[in-house]
């Protein structure tokens, strides 16, 4: 399945040349594929600086004549050798699937013969599992990385001496394409590195900031500081005149927060309902959201608006007017016929004239109201919709066809509007694939967040957990004691907040003072200092370390049920000769020198539960 790549002999003599045999013996595919397929053209990127490349797969069938029949396609089907008799242990996370454990971080341990699989459900790509692969050996090792939005699989089968078959690609394909028509298949990204694990973690965070995150804005600007409305306002009751005075109320507060944020309901018949209805509210809003827009930007914050395009319920404009544009569900299981009772429709973005609506009807709003962040909601498991009724030689079809939509929609948006900033939300961080990423960010990573009954146990692993392969995430707070504050630092952070209780205002002023001076170091090298955990009676902390400032800052919470006082974390990324000063943010300045840190330092909560932040700078 793959015809010549002119790229990749540079590609491996880069490679040669960083990853010396001496240093670690691992050997690169001289090839993503094994075979040929008839229209399969690669296109690869070499990212030189982090010793990675992507492949970029297009199909295209012949002009005239019928399609080949393409069947079990894959993006990557090759051997990896790590150096005989030694350990192969893969790194993985869980996905976002609302729960506590959204992105807990797991290890498999290879076993010679035993293939260990993994795959996204339901049809978006980092519900479930992420998409996102270690490989590590014991002095290096190598990261995979699925660029899709819709269904994967993956496979790793540890063979002899030590090599590793590895393919991934679509879960799903039996069809055959429409005379001269072009689809894009999944990317595949890999990147070798010297080091322990966690040293490939964080030169592939390096790398998706580098190449996988949005151009258009620095990062700082890129990732916002939001107002929420909907700490005063459920979704369903926002006006004009209350989103008007609210911006106006807040502005005058003077808080540093650079972003105003209307989450879902202002459209008609409100959320979830009115899904499929893509005006506003004609009662709430009788001229649009360009009123609310006009007020955000007369304080000088800018505005977020949310949409969820994709998904249209019953009685809806979209499915009263064009339901040849709609899919519907089948053969979902129990606990997701609600989509099908419910009436739930997808709004099928490989039909070019559906698609080409979506963009029209976006662009337009995006232009009236003066958004400056446009918010992409995905409430449906689109997998149900792409399989109803398929025909034998469409298998997979539909999916592909609509990724290739979806991928068009958002291109057109930014080329259309180059200040858009493009927000990838998926029912809460299920569309995370690098492919997305290099489009949109993501500002709200899962739905299990302030409300379940495990916080903030559960927002503190997530920080945790994700940050092990995306560098750019955050949360928030909709409460404004230390402890719900600290627990939502991240490189973004909204606030859905009484905006006119004085104490909650002030409580946010004091965190803000501190949060902003700190919230750049988030882009940084990040290092768990404990487990992953969301047990009540232990602790949980972590680093994040910016080489360049030679600056970091360390979080540690004690959890309510924790019988320790003290905790003891071996600091990384330093220095061993640089002296550094610690400070706590509720009080208190050391200098310790990096070999001290690194063996270990020891932080004291007496009350239980705590939250600590410390920052730690080199100092001559």
């Amino acid at each position: 399945m793959h015809p010549t790549m002119k790229s990749l002999p540079s590609f491996l003599s880069l490679l040669a040349s960083c990853i010396s045999a001496a240093a670690y013996g691992i050997e690169l595919p001289a090839s993503p594929l094994r075979g040929t397929v008839t229209g399969l053209r690669i296109e690869s990127r070499d990212y030189r600086e982090h010793a990675a490349t992507e492949w970029q797969f297009h199909l295209r069938a012949p002009e005239a004549g019928e399609s080949p029949l393409y069947e079990n396609l894959k993006s990557a089907d090759f051997d990896v050798a790590f150096p005989a008799d030694t350990p192969v242990r893969l790194h993985w996370s869980k996905g976002s699937h609302s729960e506590p454990g959204d992105f807990e971080p797991k290890i498999e341990a290879l076993v010679p013969g035993n293939p260990f699989v993994l795959e996204s459900f339901g049809g978006r790509s980092s519900d479930g599992v992420m998409p996102y692969f270690n490989l590590a050996g014991e002095g290096g090792g190598l990261i995979v990385a699925v660029g899709w939005t819709g269904d994967w699989k993956a496979s790793f089968v540890l063979q002899e001496k030590g090599s590793v078959r590895i393919t991934a690609g679509l879960k799903r394909t039996r069809f055959r394409l429409a005379p001269g028509e072009e689809v894009r298949l999944p990317s595949i990204l890999v990147m070798n590195y010297v080091g322990d694990w966690i040293d490939g973690q964080n030169e592939f965070r390096r790398l998706m900031l580098a190449h996988c995150t949005p151009k258009n804005h620095p990062l700082m600007t890129l990732m916002p500081v939001q107002a929420g409305v909907h700490g005063i306002f459920p979704f369903n009751e926002t006006s004009e005149e209350k989103l008007v005075k609210l911006a106006t109320d807040v502005a005058a507060l003077k808080l540093p927060l650079d972003c105003y944020h209307l989450d879902a309901g202002w459209n008609e018949g409100g959320f979830p309902k009115g899904q499929g209805n893509p005006q506003a509210d004609s009662v709430r809003f009788p001229n649009g959201l360009a009123p609310v827009g006009e007020a955000v930007r007369k304080t000088g914050m800018r505005f977020l608006a949310w949409f969820e395009p994709e998904r249209a319920m019953r009685g809806t404009w979209l499915e009263q007017e064009h339901p040849d544009w709609l899919l519907k569900p089948t053969g979902t299981p129990d606990r997701l016929r609600y989509q099908e009772r419910d009436g739930f429709f997808l709004l099928n973005l490989g039909h070019p004239e559906a698609r080409q609506w979506a963009i029209e009807s976006v662009s337009k709003e995006v232009t009236r109201s003066g958004l400056d962040f446009y918010r992409q909601d995905f409430n449906l498991y689109p997998a149900y919709f792409w399989h109803t009724n398929e025909k034998p030689d469409e298998i997979g079809l539909r999916e592909i066809r609509h990724i290739n939509g979806l991928y068009h929609f958002l291109d057109e948006l930014a080329r259309r509007h180059p200040g858009l900033i493009l927000d990838n939300c998926a029912a809460g961080g299920r569309r995370l694939d690098f492919e997305m990423m290099r489009r949109c960010i993501v500002l709200w990573r899962s739905d299990n967040t302030w409300g379940h009954e495990t916080f903030p146990q559960n927002v503190q692993a997530m920080t945790h957990g994700l940050s092990h392969w995306l560098p750019l995430h955050g949360l928030g707070a909709a409460a404004t004691d230390v402890l719900a504050l600290r627990s939502g630092m991240g490189a973004c952070s909204g606030f859905s907040i009484n905006f006119r209780n004085p104490k909650a205002v002030a409580a946010l002023r004091k965190h803000l003072d501190s949060f902003l001076k700190v919230r750049p170091l988030y882009t940084g090298d990040f290092y768990p200092l404990t487990p992953h955990s969301l047990d009540k009676d232990g602790w949980i902390a972590w680093q994040f370390h910016r080489g360049d400032l030679n600056e970091g800052v360390i979080q540690v919470f004690r959890r309510p049920d924790a019988e320790i006082e003290i905790l003891t974390v071996k600091l990384r990324g330093l220095d061993p000769q640089q002296r550094y000063e610690i400070e706590d943010l509720d009080g208190g300045k050391e200098v310790r020198s990096g070999a001290e840190l690194m063996r270990g330092h020891a932080i004291t909560l007496r009350e239980k539960p705590a939250a600590a932040v410390l920052v730690i700078k080199a100092i001559n």
